[in-house]
């Protein structure tokens, strides 16, 4: 079976981390995989295996048309698209091209702005070129079904997985962070993990800060992930006069470590697909506050895996956190019991349900 996965780039990113664990992990003696990232530059996630580049700026339409000649050239079985435009390319050649197409859609089909609205509208009209819809969540399932009007039949849930080799608390230490940022023993460190725009939250992760610092010059606020709204996350700190308390810490290789450093994970998303951060730290053992917002709900239960927030606002984040903070027996209980559900989802359960489903579209009749 051979097997073409189109990818807007190879960048840090959720969409990026599946499609290597895919590409990686399945049986190579039944699959060959190839990779095609249409911005080749920026290689942030490497992928072990064929990846094919081509030096086209970021709208040259040549991009989508080798996605043909690579199929052709390889006598492709199955496209697998993730992110937009990957998912409108791959969609359109499948009217030039024999091979069945798999959308992988992994958030982006909430997003707000023209490019989604183009990306929906494009969903609507050529769903049934899809041989099938990979959601995170039922959640994203419900959607696509309800929003979109994809065949529910057409639709396979597969929730992603926690590498345990990777996020492994056992060989991971965040000792060498805490140093290194100049978090003392006696400090609370609050950590964010995740991109820096609107929908996932991190500014009211500030305000909320501002408003524990009010209270105790314990707290500081760990945020790794990059995004369009740094600069603004940064002038708000300053604002407020916490920016001595807030570490941004970009882009990081060690996010385990990173992790292992904080002592209160915080997931405040307004809008979240399936929310693996909350997960990942749950296999660290860090304790997690989370909004619960989309498909978060569906494994979080609130007081024994995790803490929900009644809302999604500072004053309810300090609440959630305080509350952590004073009640030691609240916060074992989510530690083991966030350890014991991210036990349930790991990289092979989800790479071995994807194998499972290439392998019922290849051989399913038009």
């Amino acid at each position: 079976m051979k097997i073409l996965h189109v990818i807007g780039s190879l960048g840090c990113g959720g969409a990026q981390v599946v499609l290597k664990h895919i590409v990686e992990n399945m049986d190579s003696g039944h699959i060959e995989a190839f990779v095609y990232p249409l911005r080749s530059k920026h290689v942030d996630i490497p992928v072990r295996g064929n990846v094919i580049t081509r030096p086209y700026c970021n709208y040259d339409p040549r991009k989508f048309f080798t996605i043909l000649r690579v199929c052709k050239k390889y006598d492709i079985d199955i496209l697998v698209a993730h992110l937009t435009k990957p998912i409108m390319g791959c969609l359109l050649a499948s009217f030039f091209h024999k091979c069945k197409v798999v959308v992988y859609e992994h958030g982006p089909v909430f997003e707000k702005g023209p490019q989604y609205t183009l990306y929906r509208l494009v969903l609507r009209l050529l769903w049934r070129r899809a041989a099938a819809f990979v959601a995170v969540s039922k959640y994203m399932s419900d959607y696509l079904v309800h929003k979109i009007g994809i065949a529910p039949e057409r639709i396979r849930v597969i929730p992603n997985g926690v590498d345990p080799d990777i996020f492994d608390p056992q060989r991971v230490s965040g000792k060498r962070v805490r140093e290194n940022l100049g978090i003392r023993c006696t400090d609370i460190a609050l950590g964010f993990v995740g991109r820096l725009n609107h929908i996932k939250g991190p500014d009211l992760l500030i305000t909320a800060t501002a408003l524990l610092l009010d209270r105790s010059r314990r707290y500081f606020l760990l945020l790794a992930g990059d995004g369009p709204e740094r600069k603004y996350l940064q002038e708000s700190a300053q604002r407020l006069g916490i920016e001595e308390r807030v570490r941004f810490l970009g882009f990081r290789e060690d996010v385990p470590c990173v992790m292992a450093a904080v002592d209160i994970a915080i997931v405040p998303s307004r809008q979240e697909s399936f929310g693996i951060v909350c997960l990942e730290f749950m296999r660290m053992k860090i304790p997690v506050i989370s909004s619960g917002a989309g498909g978060m709900a569906e494994y979080i239960t609130d007081g024994q895996t995790g803490l929900l927030l009644n809302e999604n606002t500072p004053d309810e984040i300090c609440r959630c956190v305080e509350r952590l903070q004073s009640d030691k027996q609240l916060r074992q209980r989510l530690i083991e019991g966030g350890s014991r559900l991210a036990e349930q989802f790991r990289v092979a359960k989800y790479v071995k349900a994807t194998q499972r489903l290439y392998e019922e579209v290849l051989h399913k009749e038009d």
